[in-house]
């Protein structure tokens, strides 16, 4: 899921800079806003689509040496600027009101849309911080297609779904868990660990079979499936730490933690 391609609805307010890049920060500065005209904002999106570095914000989980940058920020440790090539596939303005404006992106995984608008504070020579966020895609899950708690749990108790547990699964609000493995890393293991995995079992760097799986690399909180070969069962878990597939197997390290499993199709 974190890899797939996502859509985002952002509002971003001019004249302020903070820590966090967000409205919810500490003010570091305050500017006036100078005339901002239509067309400029304009030409200053279009040259922000395609592929950049992106300077990732300094409160965020991302990791440097082993350790979160929101840790090294709360402690005023200063480090290295840490930055991401992201892309941007699509960036159009939605709204444009004074000193504030909202646009719809389209970016692959890993862009920080809080980067996004304090780039364009700083091609707009007054700052700026993202003051709404709206996740309205990722891969083929669309917002559209969700619903509220409260309607979701009146499907239960209805009496045109109450006794047609096959009706209710095909609605398009209900997606099979095995959609979360698509194009997900998928880690083999030797057929003897078979009942381990049955049981939740967590993987351990001797149980991967590298004939199957190869060199693989994993990031923590990666969504991997996890497999023995020729059994019609997968296991999504979830990786712990950063591991690469060939040097894990030389150790007894625990690499995942389990979440799911399901018959494949």
């Amino acid at each position: 899921m974190l890899s797939k391609e996502k859509e985002y609805v952002a509002t971003v307010k001019l004249g302020i800079k903070t820590d966090t890049w967000d409205i919810t920060g500490q003010i570091l500065e305050k500017n006036q806003v100078g005339p901002v005209s239509k067309k400029n904002l304009l030409e200053i999106l279009r040259s922000m689509k395609g592929e950049y570095e992106q300077e990732v914000p300094i409160y965020s989980a991302k990791k440097r040496m082993g350790k979160h940058l929101y840790d090294y920020a709360r402690e005023g440790i200063e480090i290295e600027e840490v930055k991401n090539k992201v892309r941007i596939y699509d960036i159009k303005l939605m709204s444009f009101i004074s000193d504030e404006f909202c646009i719809k992106i389209r970016c692959s995984s890993g862009t920080y849309i809080r980067s996004v608008a304090n780039d364009l504070g700083i091609r707009l020579g007054c700052g700026a911080v993202l003051s709404k966020l709206n996740r309205t895609k990722i891969g083929k899950f669309d917002l559209k297609d969700s619903i509220i708690p409260e309607k979701l749990i009146s499907f239960f108790y209805s009496s045109d779904y109450y006794f047609k547990p096959n009706e209710i699964l095909n609605l398009k609000y209900f997606i099979p868990i095995r959609l979360l493995a698509e194009r997900k890393k998928t880690i083999y293991v030797y057929k003897k660990y078979q009942k381990m995995l049955e049981s939740s079992y967590p993987l351990y760097g001797y149980m991967i079979n590298l004939n199957k799986t190869n060199g693989k690399n994993i990031k923590e909180n990666d969504i991997l499936s996890v497999k023995c070969q020729g059994s019609i069962k997968y296991y999504l878990h979830k990786a712990i730490t950063d591991f690469n597939t060939i040097d894990a197997v030389k150790s007894e390290q625990k690499l995942t933690k389990f979440i799911f499993e399901e018959d494949t199709i």
